[in-house]
């Protein structure tokens, strides 16, 4: 083929990027093209935090590009008319991407394909954004897993094949660069109408691959011990980075696997494989609970690729009309702004307010909190999350809170409801991680620190707010609406 346009969409890198590496393969000339489109930023789960990493993960990658010759093009407008519009005004005999499952993304590409088809230009689309494909990791009957330990099985017995070096592109001539016009990559959320109030993770190739080599030499051999700690920063911070393709989950996998020195087929009891040592088997635990995470993602994904209803309505049929009770707005800003009275959740809004992002556990906490002792429905932390999120991804969070409330797949029952103050205990015991985040009780004492209101006054003269809820009341109405949907 004389040109390709490679259309950058979750996959803001040159490494490992599946649909890249094969314009490069087969073309003469490969054009990268990027689209902002319109209707994504006018959405209401859009939010600075988001917008802001993609704008510096797009600066980063043009620079990238214009080291190969290859600049990128930086288009705005709808992508069924850009990409068709670009294609033709340069002769492009194909357009490359690879696929996003989202439904929007499915239904956006779907009308890109037509498009395209009336000009002639080829649509080429590549499996790179998961290590096993949704359509892929089925039963033997071809139906999709609805539960996590199942697909988690079928899924470890899939080869995962290896990155793939960065691409060779060929430089363009400068012609065919004007012909393609575009413009610069927008230098702030800001410009966009979304301020950014948060400091988040930076967001590029270089970037993830230096928090992928941070976390693998100092963290991947304690994550299963320490992961539910938030105090202890013991996570990847890797999720913004997937979220966009900043780095390939083949990239994660396989570095894990060195790291080890094991095959992580050996994930899976069922699979034969050469015997372990004692230490190569107390690394394969801790990593693999690590990588137990990447497969929650895959799951969540293909849950959203089989089920896209679930990204307006519950996954279990039995709550579809079910009616929450009227949410109160002044509880939700509560807890939406880190003001609830209760430490553990505030520390964690206050968190996700200032960085946009979210220790997991205390996604699950506050997701709780909100839903199971607030009683609200989980559309509305739901689009909070997405709107504050670096990481808002539709079918990780849609998956979470869905787990959380107990309307969607593979849930948790519906009487696990997280106690704030047992989890605070738990996982912040000598409360530095409350202390880091609510600096009104940076003064208060072990056990006071996890629970002030158990001294009003003092509580009051640090300024904390009283509980905005009973939580044992709280809890019981929660068991009382729905255990009847669970025998449903």
């Amino acid at each position: 083929m004389g040109i390709v346009l490679h259309w950058f969409r979750r996959d803001l890198r040159l490494a490992d990027n599946t649909a890249l590496a094969a314009a490069a393969r087969d073309a003469d000339h490969v054009v990268p093209v990027f689209v902002l489109d319109p209707r994504i930023l006018a959405a209401d789960d859009i939010g600075a935090p988001r917008v802001s990493f993609l704008l510096e993960a797009l600066r980063s990658l043009a620079a990238d590009l214009d080291k190969t010759g290859a600049p990128l093009v930086f288009l705005r407008g709808d992508p069924e008319k850009e990409i068709p519009r670009l294609a033709r005004s340069l002769g492009a005999d194909a357009v490359h991407a690879n696929v996003d499952y989202s439904p929007y993304s499915r239904a956006r590409d779907a009308r890109v394909r037509e498009a395209l088809g009336k000009e002639r230009v080829a649509w080429r689309e590549f499996h790179d954004q998961l290590l096993v494909a949704p359509e892929l990791c089925v039963k033997d009957d071809g139906l999709p897993y609805t539960v996590f330990t199942p697909f988690a099985r079928r899924w470890r017995t899939f080869e995962k094949r290896p990155p793939l070096p960065r691409p060779r592109l060929a430089r363009l001539d400068p012609s065919l660069v004007t012909r393609a016009g575009g413009g610069p990559v927008p230098a702030s959320s800001a410009e966009l109408g979304l301020p950014l109030e948060a400091e988040i993770e930076p967001g590029s190739e270089k970037q993830a691959r230096r928090r992928l080599d941070a976390f693998v030499e100092a963290k991947l051999l304690r994550y299963k011990t320490e992961r539910d700690f938030p105090g202890l920063e013991s996570t990847s911070h890797l999720s913004p980075h997937l979220k966009f393709g900043t780095i390939s989950p083949r990239a994660i996998y396989h570095r894990v696997g060195e790291a080890i020195g094991a095959d992580l087929a050996g994930l899976d009891p069922s699979k034969p494989g050469k015997p372990l040592s004692q230490a190569q088997g107390e690394r394969l635990r801790e990593a693999g609970s690590f990588l137990n995470e990447i497969i929650w993602r895959e799951f969540y994904q293909a849950v959203l690729f089989h089920f896209p209803h679930v990204v307006h309505r519950p996954f279990q049929e039995r709550f579809v009309g079910f009616r929450w009770p009227k949410a109160d707005p002044a509880h939700v800003a509560a807890w939406r702004d880190g003001l609830t009275g209760f430490p553990i959740v505030d520390a964690a809004m206050r968190q996700l307010a200032r960085t946009g992002w979210m220790h997991n556990r205390l996604r699950m906490v506050t997701a709780m909190f909100l839903t199971k002792t607030m009683l609200v429905d989980w559309r509305i932390g739901e689009r909070i999350f997405m709107q504050r999120l670096v990481d808002g991804d539709v079918a990780s969070n849609n998956g979470g809170w869905q787990w959380s409330s107990s309307t969607g797949t593979d849930a948790a029952p519906y009487f696990r409801i997280f106690n704030p103050l047992s989890q605070s205990l738990k996982f912040d015991p000598d409360g530095a991680f409350i202390r880091a985040w609510v600096p009104e009780l940076r003064e208060l004492p072990s056990p006071l620190v996890h629970s002030p209101d158990d001294e009003p006054l003092r509580r009051a003269a640090c300024g904390y707010p009283a509980p905005v809820v009973d939580y044992a009341a709280g809890r019981a109405r929660a068991l009382e609406l729905l255990a009847p949907l669970a025998k449903g």
